[in-house]
């Protein structure tokens, strides 16, 4: 018993490092320009012993995406469960995934990419899995607002799952993407566009 804790111990140990150098150089460098071989070398194991834990470059690259999946998941229970008003609620969602997005944009948008179906790997197995278990809590999130009479009662909710993701995740990637546009074209500041498009989601939208 005590040596399988000893492996299990070094596997998560092992596992840990991996994703730790991976993410590191694929923030610095892109994924394409990063290879297994510097991957390994950052993390001071052989190749082949990386191997054992992690199939392919792309898994790798997946297994930290699905890290952030998970926290998108906890800002959407949050939203969902937290207190305050619905409108209140939705802003925090909302800015909470502006500050990830901000601080690890490789990432985050890595998440609303393709992402492989194949489900005799685990790790897409789990990404399905957080990502059922997200829109769930959008939707009571959504449900939520229909209950404050914030939210038109005859939305298609699923769709609107959706929506919101998508519409959220667009305009923070263009508030990082166009920063200097907008400062130039309407004076205005990455976050005072955001705030603005925001509202905008809230009124039009929902």
């Amino acid at each position: 018993m005590e040596r399988k804790k000893r492996k299990d111990r070094l596997v998560e140990i092992h596992t840990e490092s991996v994703l730790m150098a991976a993410e590191e150089l694929f923030e610095e460098k892109g994924y394409e320009a990063t290879s297994t071989d510097d991957i390994a070398k950052y993390t001071g194991i052989s190749k082949s012993t990386m191997y054992v834990y992690f199939k392919s470059k792309q898994i790798i690259w997946d297994s930290i995406v699905c890290k952030y999946m998970e926290q998108l998941l906890e800002d959407a229970k949050k939203a969902a469960e937290g207190n305050g008003s619905f409108e209140d609620r939705y802003y925090k969602l909302c800015f909470d995934i502006a500050d990830k997005f901000e601080k690890h944009p490789l990432f985050c948008k890595g998440t609303l990419g393709k992402i492989s179906v194949d489900m005799d790997q685990e790790i897409y197995k789990k990404i399905y899995d957080i990502g059922e278990q997200t829109n769930e809590e959008i939707a009571k999130f959504i449900r939520s607002g229909i209950e404050e009479g914030k939210v038109r009662k005859d939305i298609d909710i699923y769709p609107a799952v959706i929506m919101m993701w998508s519409s959220i995740s667009g305009i923070i990637s263009m508030a990082n993407d166009k920063e200097e546009y907008l400062k130039l074209r309407f004076n205005m500041s990455k976050d005072e566009y955001l705030k603005k498009a925001f509202k905008m989601l809230l009124e039009g939208a929902l």
